[in-house]
């Protein structure tokens, strides 16, 4: 398998990319194209039961 990852500089277009909302909705980056801002958080434990 061959890793794909990039590390992004500051003024590079992001990838477009594809998550599941925590209500099972599929987004896309593109959804939001020609907003001013979109802001990608992660909180890899916020949701995980105790």
């Amino acid at each position: 398998m061959q890793d794909t990852t990039k590390t992004l500089k500051i003024g590079d277009v992001a990838p477009d990319f594809q998550l599941s909302t925590k209500n099972k909705r599929m987004i896309q980056l593109r959804d939001y194209q020609g907003q001013k801002n979109v802001l990608l958080l992660f909180y890899p434990l916020a949701w995980t039961p105790v």
